[in-house]
C-alpha cells in the first residue's frame, strides 16, 4: 500500500520540550517498509499550535489531501500519537487509512512474532491499544434498543465492544501468566546449576542477534537481518569464556524511540528477564547519527522496567561501518565504550574478556578434590572458571573461581557422593 509519512512539530517549542529528531521520519520510513508498506513521501510540517481535531490544522490538511491524491496513497502514518478523535477526523477528511507510530510498531510486532508467547503478547498489545481508542462513531455506535416490552434501551454498541475487548485481554493475560510460570520453573532449573547470565539489550537493528551468532560461532543460526525488529522472541545460548567456564547470553527484543506503553506492558514478562541478569551488554550502533537518542531510549525503557544496580558494558557495534574515526557518531568516554564489529568479529575477544572481568567480581577462589567419574569434574568445568587441575590418587585437585552459591551447591553434591 502506497503510504505518506507525516512528522509534525511546533515552530516554537515549550521550555524543556524535547527537540524533534531529524532522523525520526527516516526511522518511520524503515518501520513502514518493515510492515510491508510502500512509503512514497515523507512530510515534515511545522505548526504554530496543535489542532485538537486533526493535529495539523485545516491548511496543512488540505495540502496533505492534495498529496494523497497526487501520489495515489492508500494510507497516511503520523510520527506523532493521534487521539481517537483526530484519527477519525483525518480518516473522514482524507478518505484513506490513518495510523500513528504506536499503531504501526504494534502491527509490526504482530506481523513478526514467531513463538506462541510472542504472538500472545503482540495480540495483547493490539487489544490494549484498541481499547484505549474506542470512541463514538456516529450512528454506528448508537445504543441498541431493548426489545422486551419496549422498555428502555439495551447495551450501547460502544459498551459492548469495550466489554468484548476486556474479556479478550483478560484471557490473553491469563495465557501469558501461564507461560510466565513455566519460565519461572525453567529459571529455577537453570539456577540449580548457577551459570552467570548476561542480557544483550539495545536499540532495534543495533546488531544484537548478529553479536549472539558471533559469540556462539553461528552454531545456532539465530535469525538476524538489517531490518527493524528482525527478531522479537528472546534467545538464550551458552557461550564459553576464553578463560573457561560457561555463561548464558540472552538476546532481547530491540527498543525504539516512542515505544508504545501497550507494548512494554504486553512484553513486560519477557523483558523482566533482564532483571535476573548478572551483567547487561548495552549494544549501540556506532554508525548511527542518532546514537545518543537511541542510548537514551534504551535507558528510559530499562528504567521503566525497574532495572537498576546491574553492571553494564556499553558496546559500540558496527565499527567496520565507520571508515572515518573522526565521524565518531557518539561514544562518550564516561560510558567507557568498547568498540566491536559483530559482523567481522573485531573486538569480540576483548568483549568476552571484559565480560569475564565484570562477572569475576562476584566469584571467589575455591579448591576441591573431586573423585574421577560421576560427572562432577565436567560440571565444575562447565559452570566455573577452572584455573588449575592436578590429578592425584584421590582424584582431581581443582583450583577454580565460582559464585558462593555455585560453590555451596558443588560442595553439597561432593559430600553427598562421598
Amino acid at each position: 500500500m502506497r503510504t505518506i509519512l507525516v512528522g509534525a512539530e511546533l515552530k516554537h517549542r515549550r521550555p524543556g520540550a524535547a527537540a524533534y529528531s531529524e532522523t525520526s521520519l527516516d526511522e518511520l520510513w524503515r518501520l513502514a517498509e518493515t510492515a510491508n508498506l510502500e512509503p512514497v513521501l515523507k512530510l515534515r510540517v511545522k505548526l504554530h499550535e496543535w489542532n485538537p481535531a486533526t493535529l495539523v490544522g485545516s491548511g496543512k490538511l488540505q495540502e496533505l489531501k492534495a498529496l494523497v491524491e497526487e501520489h495515489k496513497a492508500g494510507a497516511v502514518i503520523f510520527d506523532d500519537e493521534l487521539s481517537p478523535a483526530q484519527a477519525r477526523n483525518l480518516e473522514r477528511e482524507l478518505r484513506v487509512t490513518i495510523a500513528d507510530r504506536a499503531r504501526l510498531i504494534i502491527e509490526i510486532f504482530a506481523l513478526r512474532a514467531r513463538t506462541r508467547e510472542g504472538k500472545l503478547q503482540a495480540q495483547l498489545a493490539r487489544f490494549s491499544y484498541a481499547l484505549g481508542r474506542i470512541a463514538g462513531k456516529g450512528g454506528s455506535m448508537d445504543q441498541q434498543r431493548g426489545m422486551i416490552g419496549g422498555r428502555g434501551s439495551g447495551e450501547k454498541k460502544i459498551e459492548y465492544e469495550r466489554r468484548t475487548l476486556r474479556v479478550k485481554i483478560t484471557e490473553l493475560q491469563e495465557e501469558i501468566d501461564s507461560i510466565r510460570r513455566e519460565r519461572d520453573t525453567q529459571r529455577s532449573k537453570r539456577d540449580s546449576v548457577p551459570m552467570p547470565q548476561i542480557s544483550i539489550v539495545g536499540y532495534t537493528n543495533a546488531g544484537k542477534s548478529t553479536l549472539l551468532n558471533r559469540l556462539t560461532g553461528d552454531r545456532h543460526a539465530i535469525y538476524a537481518d538489517d531490518k527493524l525488529f528482525a527478531t522479537l522472541d528472546p534467545s538464550t545460548k551458552r557461550v564459553r569464556l576464553p578463560e573457561g567456564g560457561v555463561v548464558l547470553f540472552t538476546d532481547t527484543v530491540g527498543f525504539i524511540q516512542k515505544l508504545p506503553h501497550d507494548l512494554i506492558a504486553a512484553f513486560r514478562a519477557t523483558l523482566e528477564e533482564i532483571k535476573y541478569s548478572d551483567l547487561i551488554l548495552h549494544v549501540h550502533d556506532l554508525s548511527s547519527p542518532d546514537a545518543k537518542l537511541q542510548h537514551e531510549a534504551v535507558k528510559a525503557t530499562l528504567d521503566e522496567l525497574g532495572v537498576h544496580d546491574i553492571p553494564v558494558i556499553n558496546v559500540f557495534n558496527k565499527s567496520d561501518a565507520v571508515k572515518d574515526p573522526s565521524f565518531s557518531a557518539w561514544a562518550p568516554e564516561h560510558l567507557r565504550p568498547l568498540f566491536i564489529s559483530a559482523l567481522t568479529g573485531k573486538g569480540v575477544d576483548k568483549l568476552l574478556a571484559s565480560c569475564a572481568s565484570a562477572l569475576s567480581r562476584r566469584w571467589e577462589d575455591y579448591e576441591l578434590t573431586v573423585p574421577q567419574g560421576g560427572g562432577l569434574i565436567k560440571e565444575i568445568y562447565d559452570s566455573c572458571l577452572v584455573k588449575e587441575v592436578t590429578y592425584t590418587q584421590e582424584g582431581a585437585a581443582l583450583k577454580f573461581r565460582a559464585t558462593p552459591e555455585n560453590y555451596a551447591r558443588l560442595l553439597k553434591r561432593l559430600n553427598a557422593a562421598s
